[in-house]
C-alpha cells in the first residue's frame, strides 16, 4: 500500500495544473498610471499614432481589433520591449523605460482592459507572466 501511495503521489506531481498566467484582464496597472500614460503617449506617440490611437497614415492603430489579433497571446513584456526599443521612430529608444511603462498602461486601458491596485512594473520577468488576450 505504501508503494501506491508513493506512486500516486509522484503521479499528481507530474499532472499537477501549471499556474495561471494573469492576463491585461486582471488588472494589472492603475488609473493613476495610466494616465501619466496618456499625457507621454500625446507628446511622444500621439503625432503618428494619434492623440486617440486609431492610428495615422503610416502607422498602425494601437486599439481595437487588428491591434488584438496582433498581440494575442503575447506576453506584456514584448509589448513593452517593442515599445521601448522600438519607438518612436524617429529616436528609437529615447523614452525612458518608466515612461513606457506608462504608455503601455495607457494602451491597455485603450483597448478596454481593466484598471487595478498595482502599477505595472518595468520588471520584464513580472510582465512576462502576464498574457495580452482578446476580451473575455
Amino acid at each position: 500500500m505504501a508503494m501506491l501511495t508513493g506512486w500516486s503521489a509522484s503521479t499528481l506531481v507530474l499532472f499537477a495544473q501549471p499556474k495561471r498566467r494573469a492576463t491585461i484582464w486582471d488588472g494589472v496597472y492603475t488609473t493613476a498610471q495610466a494616465n501619466r500614460g496618456q499625457k507621454a503617449y500625446v507628446k511622444s506617440c500621439g503625432g503618428c499614432h494619434r492623440d486617440d490611437l486609431s492610428g495615422g497614415d503610416d502607422e498602425p492603430p494601437l486599439r481595437g481589433g487588428n491591434f488584438t489579433a496582433k498581440w494575442k497571446d503575447a506576453t506584456v513584456a514584448e509589448l513593452y520591449d517593442f515599445v521601448a526599443s522600438n519607438m518612436p521612430r524617429n529616436n528609437p529608444g529615447s523614452v525612458p523605460l518608466e515612461t513606457c511603462i506608462d504608455i503601455v498602461s495607457f494602451i491597455l486601458k485603450m483597448n478596454d482592459a481593466p484598471s487595478g491596485s498595482a502599477e505595472l512594473t518595468t520588471d520584464i520577468e513580472k510582465l512576462q507572466q502576464i498574457v495580452f488576450t482578446a476580451k473575455p
